[in-house]
């Protein structure tokens, strides 16, 4: 039995190898490159192939998939939106994601977010690098404990992300069109989003970035967010209309903003993995801004998250080559 993964990093690399030890039926082999049609042929003779990536996983890629007979893409992490399902399906090429990786991870980077955007770290941090202290000290903060955090999407990382501020004393609000649980003691789930907006002072995102969800912050929905609001994404690029986002900073609308997911991810990927300077004028305008804090799609990255993420991944092809069903199959 062989599998094929792509796109391993040095620290997914050690993670695959501790777990062929223990696979010894498998013939693993470790690709550094993202998974493209062109590549796929070292994939031949697989069960299929696993794949952790931002770049597009296209009609071509799964039109050779199929001709080599590799039925199964198992990725590595949970979004979906840079999967041409409908060729998928042409192809009959099956996927599976990791669903929940590391909710835990996600919920506190969200905090850690927060927390920063509360004191104004930002704008302190650039004060700091010209010697303008004095300016840094006159910048007012928020306390958490104070604000009313929106939660958008109510599964197992905004339920950990409203907990936590919860916690921390803040009055915390959600929203779930799909969610049908009991209501915690401590939170209030509204039944839209644009009454979920107009009470929340800090709005953080956790939907999928499926096509209904594309701009669910657009220049509308910012707008009924109350005067010097916080918006947090580290979801998925394509829930925030990023000139709209603009637009709303520097008008003073919204006090800040932390994003960790970039709307046009996919098309400055190519410049971040070549180390070349990022010339996309959006990304170069958001990232400008003085509060703004930009971090590159790492709200998932801790050590728990990474061995589930390898190791969920290699258990859904194992699952297709043992029964014909994968454990967490995803079909759009």
């Amino acid at each position: 039995m062989k599998i094929t993964a792509f796109g391993v990093s040095q620290e997914e690399r050690l993670i695959f190898e501790k777990w062929a030890q223990t696979h010894p039926e498998v013939e693993l082999r470790l690709v550094t490159e993202w998974l493209t049609a062109t590549n796929v042929t070292l994939a031949a003779g697989s069960i299929g192939v696993s794949a952790f990536q931002t770049g597009q996983y296209d009609a071509a890629l799964f039109e050779k998939m199929a001709a080599l007979a590799l039925p199964v893409l198992a990725i590595r992490n949970v979004g979906t939106d840079n999967i041409d399902f409908a060729a998928a399906a042409r192809y009959k090429i099956q996927i599976s994601n990791v669903p929940s990786y590391s909710p835990a991870g996600i919920a506190e980077y969200v905090v850690t977010l927060a927390l920063q955007l509360l004191r104004r770290m930002p704008e302190v941090e650039r004060l700091v690098a010209t010697d303008q202290l004095l300016a840094a000290r006159a910048l007012t903060g928020r306390e958490l404990s104070q604000q009313t955090v929106g939660v958008v999407g109510f599964g197992h990382i905004g339920q950990l992300t409203a907990k936590l501020f919860h916690q921390m004393g803040a009055r915390v609000l959600a929203f779930d069109a799909y969610y049908h649980g009991a209501e915690p003691t401590w939170l209030r789930l509204l039944p839209d989003l644009p009454s979920l907006l107009a009470e929340s002072n800090l709005v953080t995102l956790h939907v999928p970035g499926v096509a209904a969800n594309r701009y669910l912050l657009n220049a509308t929905n910012l707008a009924l967010l109350p005067e010097q609001a916080l918006v947090i994404n580290t979801a998925r690029g394509n829930l925030i209309e990023t000139p709209a986002l603009i637009a709303a900073l520097r008008s003073g609308a919204l006090a800040g903003a932390a994003i960790d997911t970039f709307e046009l991810e996919d098309q400055i990927e190519p410049a971040v993995q070549q180390r070349q300077p990022i010339s996309d004028p959006l990304y170069r305008e958001l990232s400008a801004l003085p509060n703004v804090l930009v971090t590159p799609h790492i709200a998932y990255h801790t050590n728990v998250a990474v061995v589930n993420m390898v190791q969920d991944s290699l258990a859904n092809l194992l699952a297709y080559a043992c029964n014909g069903q994968l454990q967490t199959p995803v079909t759009r």
